[in-house]
């Protein structure tokens, strides 16, 4: 059985944060006393890049990271990440070797970070840890023994001062793109480019579409993002009586039976469940070539939308989307703003206690809309 998220938040901060205390004192009596050379002139023989969980969180930093390969072309570009995101960071064709950390125990955790551990210890690496938060990964990082380690710090995370050896200031009012360009710019990148996964460059405007594709799922963090049923019943009743679109309903394979049993009770034909059923490959190009334009919520699709250069309406409550995307023509938004917001991934208990209104008090009509529009 794999870790829940609690689970993991728990075991990072009751096991993680000792660990790196301990570790921290020993890190700073050997920076004593071998002081290592940190300068950036000489190119690494790897840059190691970890980020544990959230496939989005990957998608999201994809400039940075291709503007980083681009500048270091002869270094072999390598992540740690867990074997739960896997799949979708493979799938981006970005780096040379990812390196999966199993989740399913914890002595499965324990073996998996050793044996990945241990292709770092002869080499001469670069690590950059783009976990904001986490301990563990602050622990990984060290580990490595890398020559030069950076990483995200601000108030929030005091325990990372003298663990990396260039800290980045992580500005949680930004975009969280800007602050993955600030670490490439740490390692002397002077222009980031855009990325878009390969082979989807171009997309036809003209094109006839089957689909209008519709994600209302998300990782176990927030999931106070989800539309509510009554509001999903709305939109789709009104795109299959009023277009000649189908309905792609996306997901993982664990939201499958969910997607299931909303179809079953809209009882029409022309919407599909695709939770689960296709490969990353394939759902690139099911996405790319089929389908309108995608309606969804703060999740790993919209961004994987955004890399396709695929048109999106997404909405937006515990999480806002001026720190998350780029708003433009091709990505419109509902975002009421209330005043809690926002909450996700800043606040251990959300002030609605799970009301989310910020969501809930968004009327069907107004979704609708604007996916007129967007069409």
């Amino acid at each position: 059985m794999k870790f829940s998220l609690k689970q993991k938040q728990f075991i990072d901060t009751a096991i993680g944060l000792p660990l790196l205390l301990l570790n921290k004192m020993l890190t700073i009596a050997l920076g004593k006393i071998l002081r290592r050379d940190h300068a950036l002139s000489i190119a690494p023989k790897k840059i190691v890049i970890i980020k544990i969980l959230g496939l989005g969180s990957v998608i999201m930093a994809t400039d940075a990271l291709v503007s980083i390969k681009k500048k270091y072309p002869h270094s072999s570009f390598e992540i740690i990440c867990s074997a739960s995101i896997g799949e979708g960071v493979a799938s981006l064709n970005l780096f040379d070797k990812v390196h999966l950390i199993s989740d399913s125990s914890f002595h499965r955790t324990i073996f998996s970070s050793i044996k990945v551990l241990s292709n770092f210890w002869l080499d001469r690496c670069w690590v950059i840890d783009l976990e904001v938060y986490s301990k563990l990964s602050s622990l990984l990082s060290l580990w490595t023994i890398a020559i030069n380690r950076f990483g995200f710090y601000f108030d929030a995370v005091p325990f990372r001062n003298n663990v990396n050896t260039h800290n980045i200031f992580f500005d949680t009012t930004s975009n969280v793109t800007d602050n993955y360009k600030r670490i490439a710019e740490a390692v002397e990148v002077t222009s980031i480019e855009k990325y878009i996964i390969k082979g989807f460059e171009h997309r036809d405007i003209n094109q006839t579409y089957t689909y209008i594709a519709i994600n209302n799922t998300c990782s176990e963090l927030a999931r106070e993002r989800l539309l509510t049923k009554q509001q999903m019943k709305e939109v789709c009743t009104w795109i299959i009586e009023n277009t000649n679109y189908k309905i792609a309903m996306l997901g993982a394979p664990s939201d499958r039976m969910d997607m299931e049993d909303f179809i079953s009770e809209m009882k029409i034909d022309k919407i599909e469940n695709l939770a689960g059923s296709l490969s990353f490959s394939n759902y690139y190009h099911f996405l790319h070539n089929e389908c309108k334009v995608m309606l969804t919520v703060d999740s790993a699709p919209l961004h994987i939308a955004q890399k396709l250069n695929m048109p999106t309406l997404s909405i937006w409550g515990p999480t806002t989307p001026q720190s998350r995307i780029e708003v433009n023509q091709n990505n419109k938004i509902i975002f009421h703003n209330v005043v809690c917001t926002p909450c996700a991934h800043i606040s251990g208990a959300l002030p609605c206690k799970g009301n989310n209104f910020c969501i809930k008090e968004i009327k069907g009509a107004e979704i609708i809309q604007e996916l007129k529009l967007l069409l």
